[in-house]
C-alpha cells in the first residue's frame, strides 16, 4: 500500500482524499450521516456489542434500540490527551447511555463505561443546553465496558486478534 506525505498535500488534495475516505467509509456502512464520523464508529460500536437497531439519523432521544429492547444514548469523544470535556445530552430520555472516549493522535479507544439512566441522573449537572457529563465523573463512575468494546473496534479497524489454532 503506498504511503502518504500528508504534510506535502495542498489543502486542496487534502479535501478531496477526505471526501474519497468518507465515501469509501460509507460504502462500507460505517457512516450513517454527514456529521462526525467519531460518533458514527461509537454507534457502530455500541450495535455491535448490544445488537438491536439504529434509529433513523437526526433521532435525538437515542442512538440505538439494543437486542433486549433498552434504548441506548451513544456518546464519543476524540481528544487529546490530558484534554476533558463534557459529554452533552439532549434528554435523559433513555434506559442507558454508553460514553466512550478516543485518543485524538493515535485513535486507541482509551475507555468506554455504561451508566442506567438512574446512575446518570446523579452524576449529571444540569446546562440549558441539556444535562452535562464531565469526563472526570464518566471515567471513574459507571460500568467499566472499555474490553469489550475495544474488541469490537478490533473487528471494525480489521485488526483483530488472531486466534490461536487448537
Amino acid at each position: 500500500m503506498a504511503k502518504f506525505d500528508l504534510e506535502a498535500l495542498p489543502v486542496s488534495e487534502l479535501f478531496d482524499l477526505h471526501a474519497r475516505v468518507l465515501r469509501e467509509l460509507g460504502r462500507r456502512g460505517i457512516p450513517r450521516t454527514s456529521g462526525s464520523i467519531q460518533g458514527e464508529v461509537g454507534e457502530g460500536l455500541a450495535l455491535a456489542v448490544y445488537g438491536g437497531t439504529l434509529p433513523p439519523p437526526g433521532t435525538k432521544a437515542y442512538d440505538l434500540t439494543a437486542a433486549d429492547g433498552r434504548l441506548i444514548q451513544v456518546k464519543t469523544r476524540t481528544l487529546p490527551k490530558g484534554d476533558d470535556r463534557m459529554f452533552q445530552f439532549h434528554s435523559l430520555e433513555f434506559d442507558l447511555a454508553l460514553c466512550i472516549r478516543f485518543d485524538r493522535d493515535s485513535h486507541h479507544l482509551d475507555w468506554a463505561r455504561e451508566y442506567d439512566v438512574e446512575e446518570l441522573r446523579t452524576l449529571v449537572s444540569p446546562h440549558a443546553q441539556g444535562p452535562r457529563l464531565p469526563m472526570g465523573r464518566a471515567k471513574t463512575n459507571g460500568r467499566d465496558v472499555t474490553s469489550t468494546l475495544r474488541a469490537a473496534y478490533d473487528v471494525l479497524r480489521g485488526t483483530e486478534p488472531s486466534k490461536s489454532a487448537s
